[in-house]
């Protein structure tokens, strides 16, 4: 690689000639070395860091994008149980899948973790390749992924680059780009490949780069990094110059208020303890899970939806705003084919067994809402009745909500209905 491709603080020395190289790789080995003895004294005891199964360290990484590690652990334990082999996994149903994966969010990273595994199974006959180069044929397995399963389970001396590293590497070297711009990338996969190269022969490549990940996970954290702890400090530029609040450098994020808002109105249908769902097609928006049908779905079966809202819902995706309204409707005598495109299912399943499902996380705060309070035990307001206007009131607000729900303010004037809200964060794999 030629030296101007290095957007960090080695590059101008490189273009002094060898002195400056050696100096640069002398550097690198040094930090290498420093951030492999650390996390030999200081990792964490997790469970997929007690195996070297290719397999097992896939799943991990797909499920620790953008979720937290006390969140995976409970999920990667089941999985594992119920899905012990590329095999296995390549042979169940996506529902089943959906359903195991149900509560983590980003279902696409399930989706494309099936179809990894139904690709390795049918060209590989289960067994993962054993180089970078030929994991990124996989589908649904990416250059931080190959890197982290060929350089932990193989050990290659692959590099990887996360939202962990890439804030240690943007701050030990002073990268000046977006790190999420190309070439902050290019700047932030160069710093790891150079790194890698440096390491000591004797040191294992997954120690270095689990090694970075735990440095960012633990020590060097988006605000107040701890840098009296880190084992890098004396080679960090950002530490040097005190500009651990600069680096690394991300363009801004929209505030909520500006995210565009999605409104939908979905139906409650509901007869002898069971209710509909529809099933979305695999590709888009939740895509292959199951949720309340909305209003066109609703229509096409031949049912007549109430006007009035009984349940409100509020969720903040990544890059939009959720607002979804819930009216009840008459249990359809039939459930007849879906004509819409959005949709490639349908069907009447029990209450109880509803969660079973791959069911979508709004779908999800909905169901839980109506097991605190039913709609039908909501009393609705008679002007003849003030006590049972004021009987209403009382119950609406003293009903439970969901976990990181809240019922929405409604107007005084208005009956009380029911309103569940919660939000999807934007986590990044920072927060390992």
């Amino acid at each position: 690689m030629p030296s101007s491709a290095l957007p960090f603080p080695l590059a101008s020395r490189c273009e002094r000639g060898a002195g400056g190289i050696r100096r640069g790789v002398r550097r690198n080995a040094a930090i290498a070395t420093a951030v492999v003895g650390h996390y030999g004294q200081v990792q964490r005891d997790l469970p997929w860091r007690r195996t070297r199964d290719p397999y097992a360290i896939w799943v991990s990484e797909i499920m620790l994008q953008q979720t937290r590690v006390a969140t995976v652990i409970p999920y990667w334990e089941r999985w594992m149980a119920r899905f012990p082999t590329v095999s296995a996994l390549a042979g169940a149903a996506l529902d089943d899948v959906l359903a195991a994966w149900a509560g983590l969010g980003y279902y696409s990273r399930a989706r494309n973790l099936h179809a990894g595994a139904r690709e390795v199974d049918a060209r590989f006959g289960g067994a993962l390749p054993v180089s970078a180069a030929a994991l990124r044929e996989v589908p649904g397995i990416g250059p931080y992924t190959a890197g982290a399963i060929a350089s932990i389970a193989f050990g290659e001396r692959a590099p990887l680059v996360d939202g962990n590293v890439a804030r240690v590497l943007a701050r030990v070297f002073a990268i000046e780009h977006d790190i999420k711009s190309t070439a902050g990338g290019k700047a932030l996969w160069s710093a790891a490949g150079e790194l890698m190269r440096a390491l000591p022969a004797t040191a294992a490549p997954g120690d270095l780069n689990q090694g970075l990940m735990e440095l960012g996970a633990t020590i060097c954290a988006p605000a107040q990094p701890r840098c009296l702890a880190c084992p890098v400090r004396g080679e960090c530029a950002a530490a040097r110059t005190g500009r651990q609040d600069e680096l690394p450098v991300v363009a801004p994020r929209k505030k909520h208020s500006e995210l565009p808002l999605l409104a939908r109105t979905v139906v409650w249908l509901e007869e002898a303890g069971e209710i509909v769902l529809a099933r979305r097609t695999p590709d888009g928006l939740f895509g292959g899970l199951w949720e309340l049908p909305p209003l066109d779905v609703a229509r096409a079966l031949g049912v007549t939806a109430d006007r009035a809202p009984v349940a409100f819902h509020d969720q903040t995706l990544t890059h939009r705003r959720l607002r979804i309204a819930v009216v009840r409707g008459a249990m359809p005598a039939a459930l007849v084919g879906v004509a819409d495109p959005s949709y490639d299912a349908v069907l009447r399943v029990a209450i109880a067994e509803a969660r079973r499902l791959g069911i979508a996380a709004s779908t999800a705060a909905i169901l839980q809402k109506y097991e605190d309070t039913p709609w039908s035990s909501i009393p609705r307001p008679s002007p003849s009745s003030p006590k049972a206007t004021r009987r209403s009131s009382r119950a609406s607000a003293g009903s439970a909500s969901t976990s990181r729900t809240k019922t929405s303010p409604t107007p005084r004037r208005a009956p009380r209905r029911a309103s569940t809200s919660s939000s999807t964060t934007r986590r990044r794999s920072s927060s390992r």
